[in-house]
């Protein structure tokens, strides 16, 4: 990896620096602004890291906000991106010499061990027929209809029609 962000991070930063040409920016102070983004405006704290649209804390990586508001100042935004997208961190990380774990059975030959195995537990089904579990909104009533009318709610003994 070359350069100062990882590449996703980086990609993103430049889609967002890129985002942030087109906006206009209003300082209130040396570290607070007022970003102006069409119809919407969001202020921006370089002091503590934040933007009001909240992408920069969530991510950690700068929203076109806060990219507007840096250029503004003349300062760097890769200073300004959390130090888990830094590629000098990620190889910090990955530096120590990492040993293989070996494949071959353990249990015999730790010195902890006193030869128990440790066996999955026995999964064996219930006996009888299986219970389900309905909802009660999708079991339908059954409407009862008549043989000889065709109404519904009673059946042909309890039909009060003339023959």
């Amino acid at each position: 990896m070359v350069g100062i962000l990882s590449p996703k991070p980086e990609s993103s930063l430049l889609q967002n620096y890129t985002k942030s040409q087109n906006l206009k920016v209003d300082g209130s102070s040396s570290l607070l602004f007022e970003v102006l983004d069409g119809d919407k405006s969001c202020a921006v704290d370089l002091g503590n890291w934040s933007c009001s649209c909240r992408i920069w804390k969530i991510n950690g990586i700068l929203c076109n906000h806060a990219c507007a508001a840096i250029e503004s100042k003349g300062l760097s935004t890769y200073d300004f991106c959390d130090s888990c997208y830094k590629v000098e961190n990620y190889r910090r990380a990955y530096a120590a010499v990492v040993n293989p774990i070996p494949t071959f059975d353990l249990n015999a030959d730790l010195p902890h061990s006193n030869g128990d195995i440790i066996r999955p537990p026995d999964v064996r089904s219930h006996p009888g027929r299986r219970r389900t579990q309905r909802f009660s909104s999708q079991v339908k009533k059954r409407v009862t209809k008549c043989a000889r009318c065709h109404k519904p709610e009673h059946n042909r003994r309890k039909c009060k029609e003339a023959i």
